[in-house]
């Protein structure tokens, strides 16, 4: 498949899809600025496609997923230090912070990097966590959230995740699906693969835990990746795929003043895998 003069190829061997060619890192992390989190594409803008809507007006709904996950992560692993990659905002490590979590996050991007730091007031640091040389088995949990997709290695990425866990540690990944029923379906039009500039993996379940199992890791749970959106939100990302229908869908919701109200979404094509370290 060809999006954009980029190609979604499959490897003969493991199955993992990528995009061929690959930007460079350099490249890849120059996205990463203030538009990436308030992008006119999600409003019908005629540019390219990729980052957020409108994130930091969506913090309730985000703050509400994000609630979901940290629950599932209280059962499996007692409270001690949490390591979020790709923070962002640092939405879901106020959450933990706040629930008794020890939190340290990691964000590329200078400006998500300096909200979380000068707003929040979050221990975060504006690196990679290669760059960031974290103590050896120093977190009991490190979560990595819609960002596995974007890294040029996301082997080695893993690899020294494991460095950092404590034995026994969890790591919690969620990232779109491409084995899922609904990406088939929607193919070229499944907004995960029209974000090529962003996204350059694209992982099934087989072969996200193929690559865990293959550094040491037990996945110990595997759940569809919902989101909580507000009405008015769901019909705008809705009319990325029936424009006309969404319309209707809105003009509905308007009516009977459920634009604000919230709700939970699950198109059942990104995946939340919770693994230990193994010895």
């Amino acid at each position: 498949m060809s999006i954009k003069g980029f190609s979604i190829v499959k490897c003969r061997n493991c199955g993992l899809a990528y995009v061929n060619p690959r930007l460079k890192e350099r490249k890849l992390h120059e996205i990463y600025n203030k538009k990436y989190f308030s992008n006119k594409a999600f409003d019908g803008a005629k540019t390219d496609f990729y980052g957020y809507g409108k994130y930091l007006e969506e913090e309730g709904c985000i703050k509400d997923t994000f609630k979901k996950r940290l629950k599932i992560i209280n059962r499996l692993s007692g409270k001690g230090r949490l390591l979020d990659i790709g923070c962002a905002f640092g939405f879901f490590l106020e959450l933990a912070r706040d629930d008794g979590w020890g939190v340290q996050g990691l964000e590329i991007s200078e400006y998500a990097y300096s909200y979380a730091k000068n707003v929040l007031k979050l221990p975060v640091m504006n690196k990679t966590l290669e760059k960031a040389k974290l103590k050896s088995n120093s977190f009991d949990v490190v979560t990595i959230f819609d960002v596995i997709e974007h890294l040029p290695d996301p082997k080695a990425t893993i690899k020294e995740i494991r460095r950092v866990l404590k034995p026994n540690g969890l790591i919690v990944i969620t990232t779109p699906n491409i084995g899922s029923i609904t990406a088939k379906i929607l193919w070229k039009n499944w907004e995960e693969v029209r974000r090529v500039r962003e996204h350059i993996y694209f992982f099934s379940k087989s072969t996200l835990k193929k690559i865990l199992e293959s550094l040491s890791f037990e996945v110990v749970r595997t759940e569809s990746a919902g989101r909580f959106f507000s009405v008015k939100m769901a019909v705008e990302r809705g009319k990325l795929y029936n424009k006309n229908i969404f319309i209707l869908i809105g003009k509905i919701s308007d009516s009977l003043g459920l634009s604000s109200k919230r709700i939970y979404v699950d198109p059942r094509y990104k995946m939340t895998m919770y693994a230990r370290k193994v010895k």
